[in-house]
């Protein structure tokens, strides 16, 4: 149990990391069921409705990346008039969750947490 605890410290660590990197509000790992694992956010975001509203947001890309035959899902990008939301497969089952303003260059920030996801399905994997 000790060992899930650390797991989660450091990933924690990371998420503050990445949220700094890239001027992120709110990062969460979560498991594909929607079971928090890790929480950061410098706003009053629900972790428990942000787990709920990925889970949608997956069903409908893996749908999506199904019907189109595009391989595998690798991340969405959801967009809003003031702000975005970036889930990031990490690992085997597990999901990383990015919401921020408007950025100049979004590009960067999927390019960060892509980065970032593949860590943590590392440290997940051990």
């Amino acid at each position: 149990m000790s060992d899930m605890r650390e797991i989660e410290k450091k990933i924690t660590v990371i998420l503050q990391r990445v949220a700094s990197e890239v001027d992120l509000h709110t990062l969460a790992l979560i498991t594909t069921e929607g079971r928090r694992i890790a929480y950061f956010s410098k706003m009053n975001v629900d972790p428990d409705l942000l787990s709920a509203s990925v889970a949608a947001i997956l069903n409908m890309g893996q749908m999506t990346v199904s019907q189109f035959q595009q391989g595998e899902l690798l991340e969405i990008v959801v967009r809003g008039s003031e702000g975005y939301t970036i889930v990031s497969c990490a690992g085997q089952g597990f999901l990383m969750i990015g919401a921020g303003i408007q950025s100049s260059d979004l590009g960067l920030t999927v390019s960060v947490l892509r980065d970032y996801s593949k860590m943590i399905g590392e440290i997940l994997s051990i």
